[in-house]
């Protein structure tokens, strides 16, 4: 009987010691069970023996026999059921039997104590792993690593398992390491496996086994680290590997794999087309040979499809593409809906259909590859490191989607989760680089979209951060600096500067430089190219960039296939580039080539894709070149034809859908059909506030209005020529200002501290914008609501009639609208609205008086009595007339009058209108008192205000503010009178019931106090930006580095606590010299009255410094003999202005 036990016990521990794949572990296990049923039947009869009481000498031989070791038995009985169970499990894929063998396996380590051998150690690591990778537990996993690690620590240095222990050791910490990311977890496995290949004899026939999994250790590395040491022996051992794996051997198949796996992977490093071909190739026989129900089979007809989709994006080839989309659904299919695994498989598949629809242009396999995407992202763990780059995908399909069809819920999203992935990726990861490439082409395309600089700041930033993340011969820097020259040359077109321009041509020449001649992207990057070269000679006019534009450009569209989706882009960048040197050159091949591909362009285009209204664009502009060179009338036809068409893309942007509406109108004019065009420009003012969405910042806002100056005259001019009556054509103005004005009352300020992002937060900035367009969203949708209750059916839409004759009691409005069909007054009174036309007045003159005005100011010899005495001729004197006001007045009843001037009439002084001679009573002057408003609308909004706020209490402090002396001003740094006048209305202060205060001459100090006044008088220097209108400021202490600007004291928000009145005795504080947004009332008395001020008193040019004292004086005298009312204001500052009429210095309130 002991010889039969110590039998049972030797064979227990061979099969223990046999690893659960290996080829002869079935007979081995099928050996022991016969000794075990040999054991069961002998015991079985002694016990028989026993229980029947035979003689002593029977008893007394079993004594003698050696003691049975009952625990020892037991627990090699429970590994080897629990061995069966997992070989079960193997071969069927049976979850419960893998369950019930880790239960038993478990149960006999519990009780084996001494008895535990390494070999059943590792047989529980192999388990626990398989139910790992099954089910996804961390727990397991864990588990996994510390029992075979307890293994290798319990064999001998020079056990003949021992090498087989250290392999299965370096299997489980790089499983581990791929759920967690350790990197502590990654080094120890290529450490034991590198370990095991070097105790392994040539010879022996694991050695081929260890050799595969130091390659899968040593590539997986380079994935974490990019070391190409580690890539290049990856490959090597692998490929030995594979050379010493029989023909007809099990793994072979799984051995190519890997090999093909590194092969790809050191094509996506080096570029290599052989190391290509070879990975397709081997990836291809292994999917050839392994059976159609293997478990792995899933993952190497995945493997395949990410092969074939690599050599499609370095061939070209759509068979490749094809197929790679249906070995990767194939794979995704045969692999279950809880398999770990499963969510790597859809995310490659969602990769393979967003790239045939770039191919294609199928709408389908984008919406496709978005939702899988999503469902492979929901399916990932949070802490996976996987994770990142799936919602890099996912953001990658989202943006490509909003290209297609522009969802701007889709753009976003795209910002959103690209966001993400930075912001979880860490600093060394080789993967960084191209995450920080996607974000800055994501909030590149936002910018198009909304015209947020901060997001084309933070696109140059990141994408730079990208191009020099990236090594000099990696593959991808060609992709990286082509991005990045499209970041620099779009902030060019939107700041002008020339160094951007310039850095755009070099990134984008060495971009080009770096692709193969064959690459797919090369005519992309050539296309760009043309772009920065042709945009480099409007600025330079060198004919030499626009010569080479038009080269470059060509050869892209020679480079693309027919069918290809980026060919119309390439096609209409070319006749752009065509069209422009026909102008510099006259030749008429190049402006009949420029409207046939232009005309390609547009038919090779969807219907629905946002990009066919700019192609539209581009054909009617060229067209209507032809038709000016050669009067036909085809052309003609075709122009009108073409910006309509352009017009009814929905999906296009609304800047370029009112530029088309603009264009088809104007044609449209010129044929006398004014109700079509009156129509047409309608609708595109009522496109206006998405033009400039309530979450762009200020100067965004001016920048995306800029296209749509003179829009709103244009449309009430046009109305009035097709013989719509004036209120109407009022509504028109009033609602271009309504978007414009009111809504910037509902704006929320937006820190914009900083306009850099650092190297490891990109998503600080984002937050804020992003609860703003929620916010906007949010605000939309309850403006809808309102509107349906009784009573608020206009809320937020301009004025009806009555509500704008009822602004014009008791005083009259009159709104100046400048076009060039035709100019005309709207004189608002309580009881009609009259439209005056102006036949004296044209467009070209306003602009001629206006540069004559800004370019005397800028000398500082000012010779104004030309400019009043026209403006009384064509305007003023007209205007009064009909309103009844025909002679001066000599009773001090004074009436008052409201101007609206719209364009660069805002810019004139029309309450100084008038023949100044010795005697003379023909000025607005002597007949009127003059107020501004931006609007009808702003007008009521301001009444109303003050209504609600009437009962409230008011501060009763005066913020004196006085700058003798301004730092770093070039001239006129002294004003000896600032002092004066500030110390004259201190005096006054107590008679008028105020407490004056007197700040530090700090903006942060001065912002402060405003809160908290009623007055606010400022005597000093005031500065206006003509190119940001919304950053010219006053001129405190520190306004070199912190300047008040008239963005900041817009965003002041004072309407809490509305002060009472702004005097600004300062130059050029009502001055806006952005021809560009001369229908935008941005300067600081339109600041200040934004801010929440019910007055502001500003000047339109510099002005005398002693005669600002005079001029206050008289202002404030009046206020204190009749009291703070509005009336007083109007008296008092109309009286100042009167006194000094002779001198030459209007004041503008």
């Amino acid at each position: 009987m002991g010889h039969l036990e110590r039998a049972v016990q030797q064979a227990a521990g061979w099969v223990a010691v046999t690893p659960i794949d290996h080829s002869d572990r079935t007979r081995r296990i099928h050996i022991l069970d016969m000794i075990s049923a040999w054991e069961y039947q002998i015991r079985s009869t002694l016990e028989d023996i026993e229980a029947t009481n035979l003689g002593d000498d029977v008893s007394q031989r079993i004594d003698q026999e050696p003691a049975v070791d009952e625990i020892g038995i037991q627990i090699r009985h429970l590994s080897n059921q629990a061995a069966r169970l997992a070989g079960s499990y193997q071969q069927t894929g049976h979850f419960e039997d893998l369950k019930e063998a880790v239960r038993i396996m478990e149960q006999g380590l519990e009780r084996g104590g001494a008895y535990i051998e390494p070999g059943m150690l590792s047989n529980l690591g192999a388990m626990l792993s398989m139910q790992f990778k099954r089910a996804g537990s961390i727990d397991d996993l864990n588990r996994a690593v510390d029992v075979t690690s307890m293994a290798v620590d319990a064999t001998p240095q020079d056990h003949p398992d021992r090498a087989g222990y250290l392999n299965n050791l370096g299997n489980r910490l790089g499983t581990r390491f791929g759920r967690t990311g350790s990197i502590d977890d990654l080094n120890r496995a290529v450490d034991v496996t590198s370990m095991a290949v070097d105790a392994t004899p040539q010879d022996h026939p694991d050695r081929a086994s260890y050799l595969n999994n130091f390659g899968i250790r040593l590539g997986t590395r380079f994935d974490r680290t990019g070391s190409i040491d580690d890539l290049n022996r990856a490959v090597d051992v692998t490929s030995i590997a594979v050379d010493f794996t029989p023909q007809d051997h099990p793994n072979r198949a799984g051995r190519l794999s890997n090999l093909g796996n590194w092969l790809g992977t050191r094509f996506d490093r080096t570029g290599s087309i052989d190391d290509l071909n070879r990975t397709v190739d081997v990836t291809n026989m292994v999917v050839d040979a392994i059976p159609q129900d293997h478990p792995d089979r899933a993952s190497y007809l995945n493997n395949l499809g990410n092969k074939l989709g690599i050599r499609f994006g370095r061939t070209g080839s759509i068979d490749d593409l094809n197929r790679a989309v249906d070995v990767t659904s194939m794979a995704v299919d045969a692999t279950p809906q809880d398999h770990p695994d499963r969510a790597s498989y859809l995310n490659n598949f969602g990769i393979r259909l967003g790239m045939r629809f770039d191919r294609t242009g199928s709408i389908d396999d984008l919406n496709r590859a978005v939702d899988v995407t999503s469902i492979a992202v929901d399916f990932t763990p949070q802490d996976h490191p996987d994770r990142a780059g799936r919602l890099s995908n996912l953001g990658n399909w989202l943006g490509t989607r909003f290209d297609r069809t522009g969802s701007i819920d889709d753009l976003n999203r795209t910002v959103d989760v690209t966001n993400m992935v930075v912001d979880a990726i860490p600093q060394d990861h080789p993967d960084r680089a191209s995450y920080l490439n996607n974000l800055g082409n994501k909030l590149g395309i936002r910018f198009g979209r909304t015209g947020s600089i901060d997001d084309l700041n933070r696109a140059v930033d990141v994408t730079n951060m990208a191009v020099d993340a990236t090594p000099q011969d990696h593959p991808d820097r060609a992709s990286y600096l082509n991005n990045f020259g499209i970041r620099l040359g779009t902030r060019f077109d939107r700041t002008g500067s020339i160094d951007d321009l310039n850095r755009a041509v070099d990134v984008t020449n060495m971009a080009v430089d770096a692709t193969p001649q064959d690459h797919p992207d090369r005519a992309g990057r050539l296309s760009n190219l043309g772009n920065w070269l042709g945009t480099r000679f409007d600025r330079t006019g060198s004919i030499d960039d626009l010569n080479r534009a038009v080269d470059v450009t060509n050869i892209a569209v020679d480079a693309t296939s027919q069918d290809h989706p980026d060919r119309a882009g390439y096609l209409s960048n070319l006749g752009s580039w065509l069209g422009i040197r026909f102008g510099r050159t006259g030749s008429i091949n190049d402006l009949n080539r420029a409207v046939d591909v232009t005309s390609m362009a547009v038919d090779a285009t969807p219907q629905d894709h946002p990009d066919r209204a700019g192609y539209l664009n581009n054909l009617g502009n060229t067209l209507g070149t032809r038709f000016d060179r050669t009067g036909s009338i085809d052309d003609f036809n075709r122009r009108l034809s073409s910006y309509k068409k352009g017009w009814s893309c929905h999906t296009a942007p609304p800047s370029i859908r009112i530029r088309l509406a603009r264009a088809a109108a104007k044609i449209l004019t010129s044929q006398r059909k004014w109700d079509e065009s009156s129509q047409l420009l309608e609708k595109a003012i009522k496109l206006l506030p998405t033009v400039s969405p309530r979450f762009l910042n200020h100067t965004d806002k001016q920048h995306m209005l800029a296209g749509s100056t003179g829009l709103a005259s244009m449309a009430a001019a046009i109305a009035l020529n097709a013989g719509k009556n004036p209120s109407h054509a009022l509504q028109l103005l009033e609602l271009a200002d309504e978007f414009i004005f009111l809504r910037d009352e509902l704006d929320s300020p937006l820190d914009r501290s900083t306009s850099t992002i650092s190297s490891d937060i990109t998503s600080s900035w984002e937050s804020p914008a992003k609860r703003r367009r929620e916010a906007d969203q949010k605000f939309g949708e309850l403006v809808a609501r309102i509107r349906t209750q009784s009573g608020f059916n206009r809320f937020l839409l301009p004025p009806a009639e009555d509500e704008i004759m009822a602004a014009a009691d008791p005083d009259p409005i009159i709104i100046v609208s400048l076009s060039s069909y035709r100019c005309d007054a709207f004189l608002v009174e309580r009881d009609r609205i009259r439209a005056l036309e102006l036949p004296g007045l044209t467009v070209e003159e306003v602009q001629k008086r206006a540069e004559e005005l800004r370019l005397s100011r800028a000398s500082g010899s000012l010779h104004i009595t030309p400019l009043l005495e026209w403006l009384w001729d064509v305007i003023a004197r007209p205007i009064l007339g009909a309103l009844g006001f025909k002679g001066s007045v000599s009773n001090n009843n004074w009436p008052r009058v409201w101007w609206i001037p719209t364009g660069l009439l805002s810019q004139l002084p029309l309450h100084a209108a008038g023949q100044y001679v010795q005697g003379s009573t023909e000025t607005v002057l002597d007949r009127v008192m003059s107020s501004y408003a931006s609007s009808v609308k702003a007008l009521i909004h301001g009444r109303r205000h003050l209504i609600r706020r009437s009962a409230e209490p008011s501060s009763d402090n005066a913020l004196l503010v006085a700058m003798r002396e301004t730092p770093d001003m070039s001239a006129n740094r002294i004003l000896p009178f600032a002092i004066e006048e500030v110390e004259m209305l201190e005096k006054l202060c107590p008679s008028l019931q105020l407490r004056p205060v007197t700040p530090m001459l700090h903006k942060d100090d001065v912002l402060q106090h405003l809160r908290s006044c009623r007055i606010f008088h400022f005597a000093g220097h005031g500065q206006s930006n003509p190119e940001e209108p919304s950053q010219s400021c006053l001129l405190l202490e520190d306004w070199k580095t912190n300047p008040l600007t008239a963005g900041e004291l817009r965003e002041s928000r004072l309407q809490e606590n509305p002060p009472f009145l702004a005097y600004l005795s300062a130059c050029s504080t009502g001055a806006n010299e952005a021809v560009k947004l001369a229908d935008e009332g941005i300067h600081l008395v339109s600041a200040f009255q934004l801010a929440g001020f019910r007055h502001v008193i500003g000047t339109l040019w510099e002005v005398s410094d002693k005669h600002c004292v005079d001029v206050a004086r008289v202002l404030y005298e009046t206020l204190r003999d009749e009291g703070m009312t509005d009336a007083a204001v109007c008296r008092g500052l109309h009286r100042a202005v009167r006194v000094l009429r002779r001198g030459g210095s209007m004041i503008k309130r």
